[in-house]
């Protein structure tokens, strides 16, 4: 079952998203790529606080 495409909706799967990024970069053991999928976590945590905003 699809949902309706709303920005709560959109802002909840960008947090999901975000927070699996977190968890590959706990598991990460190249420092480099740790942080890169930290930033990429933090950006889209980011994203999400927009549009629940909106």
């Amino acid at each position: 079952m699809n949902l309706p495409d709303t920005p709560l909706e959109r802002a909840r799967l960008t947090r999901e998203r975000a927070e699996e990024l977190g968890r590959a970069a706990d598991r990460a053991t190249d420092p480099e790529h740790r942080q890169r999928l930290r930033e990429k976590a933090r950006r889209l945590l980011g994203e999400a606080a927009g549009q629940e905003r909106n």
